[in-house]
C-alpha cells in the first residue's frame, strides 16, 4: 500500500532533514503533470534532486528518519556492517565535513573488554594519515 505524500511531507519534517515549506516548494517545482502523487514518489523526486540521499529516503519512508541524526551527524549512507556495529558515511553538521561514524552496537557495549578494543581501532584510524 502506498504512503500518502502528507504522511511522507510529515516524516521528513519529523527527520529535521526539510521544512514543510521547502517541500511544498519542491513540490510545487514540478511540473504538474509529473508532480508525486505518493511519498514513494516524492522520495524518488527528492533523491533526484539530491535533497536527501537514497539511504536516507528509505530510513524516513520505513519511519526510522529519527535515528538519520545523532549528535552533531547527519547519516547519509551505510558503508558497511561488522561484529562490533555499523559503519555510515556521515556529515558533520556545523562543519560540514564528511566522515565515517562508527556505532557500536549494543550488545557489545556491555562485552569485557569490547569498549578498550574500540579505542585502540579509533586511536589507529586517528595515526593515519594519508592525501585522499
Amino acid at each position: 500500500m502506498s504512503m500518502p505524500v502528507d504522511t511522507f511531507v510529515g516524516l521528513v519534517v519529523d527527520s529535521q532533514f526539510l521544512n514543510a515549506d521547502s517541500l511544498r516548494q519542491i513540490i510545487e517545482s514540478v511540473p504538474q503533470d509529473r508532480r508525486p502523487q505518493d511519498g514513494e514518489q516524492l522520495a524518488r523526486e527528492l533523491v533526484k534532486q539530491k535533497r536527501i540521499t537514497a539511504y536516507q529516503a528509505k530510513a524516513i519512508y520505513q519511519g526510522q528518519g529519527q535515528n538519520l541524526v545523532l549528535g552533531n551527524y547527519r547519516i547519509l549512507d551505510k558503508l558497511g556492517e561488522g561484529g562490533m556495529g555499523k559503519v555510515f558515511k556521515a556529515e558533520h553538521t556545523r562543519m560540514a565535513r564528511l566522515v565515517a561514524l562508527k556505532v557500536l552496537s549494543p550488545q557489545i557495549i556491555n562485552l569485557p573488554g569490547a569498549l578498550q578494543r574500540f579505542q585502540r581501532e579509533v586511536k589507529a584510524a586517528a595515526r593515519l594519515s594519508h592525501p585522499n
